[in-house]
């Protein structure tokens, strides 16, 4: 396929027509294997890129090699069954055991552990962190509606506050 340009009207077209699409002028015909200009006609040599007379590229009018193999790009992707795998083994493992321990026992260690494997990218791991701070919101839920209901009366906060406070002395 050679693009040539009309020098009347100046659109392009390829070479299955005679003739510019746009105002009807006639390109000349060119002979197969002669590098003529698809503009001006000039006739140039076999190793011209551009027409010696006009400048217009000739880049079109270049059959492709035939001898010239293009070689594939291989891409090897490997898919593991959960993207942390690598920190699956030992360590989140533990975690996931601990961080049970923690939220059983009610402590505030449970609760950073269970928001910490949430936010993990492995399903397995999140569904863990989840059950973890359900357990955590029951233990705080289960107190709450205990309080409510006068069952913990409010002297066992003020307890509690002075046994974390060290004063072990009861009102």
């Amino acid at each position: 396929m050679v693009v040539r340009r009309c020098p009347q009207c100046g659109a392009t077209g390829d070479d299955i027509y005679g003739f510019c699409i746009k105002c009807g002028w006639e390109f000349p015909k060119a002979k197969s294997g002669e590098r003529i200009c698809p503009l001006c006609g000039y006739p140039n040599p076999d190793e011209a890129d551009f027409c010696v007379k006009c400048g217009t590229p000739l880049m079109f009018m270049k059959s492709p090699q035939s001898n010239t193999s293009i070689n594939p790009i291989i891409i090897q992707k490997t898919v593991t069954s959960s993207p942390d795998s690598t920190q699956s083994s030992g360590f989140m493992k533990w975690l996931i055991i601990f961080g049970y321990l923690f939220s059983i026992l009610g402590g505030l260690i449970g609760l950073i552990i269970a928001i910490y494997l949430i936010t993990r990218k492995d399903p397995n791991i999140r569904k863990h962190g989840i059950i973890q701070l359900a357990i955590f919101v029951f233990y705080i839920a289960l107190i709450g509606i205990l309080y409510a209901t006068g069952n913990i009366p409010a002297e066992v906060f003020t307890n509690y506050q002075q046994l974390v406070l060290g004063n072990f002395t009861l009102p």
